[in-house]
Order: C-alpha cells, then sequence, then structure tokens
C-alpha cells in the first residue's frame, strides 16, 4: 500500500513541522517574539547527544542530561541578556521586528558553533526505542523513531492547546501577549516559558534525529517550515499550527512520492502560496502581528 506508507511517511514528517509551529506560535502568544531559531536548539540537542555518545563515549543517559542543561543554560543567557535588551523600551510593533531580527541572527550563530563543534557530516542522536520497523495490516510500515516523534508531537501539541484553553495559568499567558508590561507587573513570567520551549525544542531533537539525521544547518530549515504553519495558525493558534504541519508533512510527502521526489519541495512551496494569496485572511495571515 503504497498511499497508506506515504501517509504514514508524511504524518512522521508532519509531526516534526507541527512541533516547531506550534513552538513559535506559543512564543509569539506569550511574548509577541517571532522566534526563527527554534529549530536550532532541536539541531543543538540532536548533535551534542551524538558528539556525547559517539565520540566521547558517555552513557547515554549523561549525555542527554548534560546537553539539556547546557542547552537550557544557553536560552537562559541569550533570553535574560539579548532579547531583554530588544525587548525592552520598545513598542510591540517595533519589538516584533527587532526581535525577530534577533533571533534570526541567533539562528545563523548557532550554526556557525555547530559546525565548529560537529563538523558537516550528518549525525544523529542515538535511537530512544531502538529495532526493525513495526508492520500494521501486513503492508504498512512505521519506524518506532516515527512513533515517538508522532507521540511528541501530538502530546505537546494537546497540552499546549488545553493549557492555554481551559487553565487559570493559560488565560495568564494570553494576557501576556496582549500586553507584556502588564503581565509583568501583574507578577507573570513570560521568560521562563519561553526558556521552557528551548529545552523542550532540544528534547524533540533527540528524539526525532534518529529518522532524518542533522546537520549544523537542520535547524534552519525546521524552523523555517515550522515558522510557515504557525503562520496558517495566525501565530497564536497552536492547534491550528499543530494540524497545518501534520498537513505540510503529508502532502511533501505525497508529492515526492507521485509527482517528484526531486522537485516536490517545489510544488508543495507553490501551493502554500497559493493558498496564502488566495486567502489570507481564512488562513491567519494579515492578522498575525495585530494582535
Amino acid at each position: 500500500m503504497k498511499f497508506g506508507n506515504l501517509v504514514i511517511a508524511g504524518l512522521v514528517t508532519g509531526s516534526i513541522y507541527a512541533v516547531f509551529a506550534v513552538c513559535v506560535s506559543v512564543w509569539y502568544r506569550v511574548s509577541n517574539i517571532l522566534n526563527l531559531a527554534v529549530g536550532d536548539f532541536d539541531m543543538l540537542g540532536a548533535l551534542g547527544v551524538d558528539d556525547l555518545v559517539r565520540v566521547r563515549n558517555w552513557p547515554l543517559p549523561a549525555a542527554i542530561a548534560v546537553t539539556l542543561v547546557t542547552v537550557a543554560a544557553f536560552g537562559y543567557v541569550y533570553d535574560r541578556v539579548v532579547l531583554r535588551l530588544a525587548t525592552e523600551g520598545r513598542s510591540a510593533q517595533e519589538g516584533i521586528v527587532v526581535t525577530f531580527f534577533f533571533t534570526f541572527a541567533l539562528s545563523f550563530f548557532i550554526d556557525g558553533v555547530a559546525r565548529v563543534l560537529f563538523g558537516t557530516d550528518v549525525h544523529a542522536a542515538p535511537a530512544l526505542w531502538s529495532g526493525r520497523s513495526l508492520t500494521v495490516l501486513s503492508s504498512l510500515h512505521v519506524e518506532r523513531a516515527g512513533i515517538l516523534v508522532l507521540a511528541c508531537a501530538v502530546i505537546c501539541g494537546s497540552m499546549f492547546w488545553l493549557y492555554i484553553s481551559r487553565t487559570l495559568g493559560g488565560k495568564a499567558i494570553q494576557a501576556c501577549g496582549e500586553n507584556p508590561l502588564g503581565a509583568r507587573i501583574a507578577g507573570i513570567d513570560t521568560r521562563r516559558y519561553r526558556r521552557i520551549i528551548f529545552v523542550s525544542t532540544a528534547v524533540f531533537g533527540i528524539v526525532e534525529s534518529p529518522i532524518t539525521g542533522y546537520t549544523y544547518l537542520s535547524g534552519a530549515t525546521i524552523s523555517l517550515t515550522g515558522f510557515i504553519a504557525a503562520a496558517y495558525g495566525g501565530f497564536r493558534q497552536p492547534g491550528r499550527a499543530l494540524l497545518a504541519g501534520l498537513a505540510i508533512g503529508i502532502t511533501e510527502a505525497l508529492l515526492g512520492g507521485y509527482v517528484s521526489a526531486e522537485y516536490g519541495d517545489t510544488v508543495l512551496y507553490a501551493i502554500l502560496a497559493t493558498l496564502v494569496l488566495a486567502w489570507p485572511r481564512a488562513l491567519g495571515f494579515g492578522s498575525a502581528v495585530s494582535g
């Protein structure tokens, strides 16, 4: 069943896009920051664990713990120093533009550091659930790592959606995006949520990298696709961003399987651009930075 296997592959790929779309959406909803470096922390998690295990012969649990602590420390310093300088004393609209370019510059910086530390070859963290692919209905094949990735996407997306829409703390997060200064006065620490996302993306990179493999440039590519999926939710709707990421992954897999593996990405982005031009308001564009 070629179609079924393509859909499964698309769901796994789409789950990767979906997680980062959700992270971008939550970042923007919490603090009016469009973070273009979110995928680079994913890359750091994957390549950091790979280097400690493969090169330095560390046990996997210790490698994961040290990598996450390092990512958390770096995210804390960047959030505390750089983003604080970028956002303080600026209007909401000006802050969005400034922090966008700050995170864009951060992406280039992380890529450069990763190239020096890990080289240019493709690597991946060791699989957390190793073994042969699972067979479903005698003809559908699912990688074990793919199941973990899909589960992570669904769990993360659902938890964010439930937390934001159903809890008092979630309502507070929404208030952060509407009025960051008022949120700080009320004692709501928006920076804490941002730092949690930094570490969460690194965890996801460790889980997901055995499927695709990573280079020092992988984070930027994932960030871009996640950014596009988040835009289809107006940057403020994590649930919609999650669905958009899954849809993009399935479409990409079907185009690669039935149209052309070489030109599938080109056709995909042409379709996405056409949708934006045809129904910008319905897809969330035009309201992304209006609050």
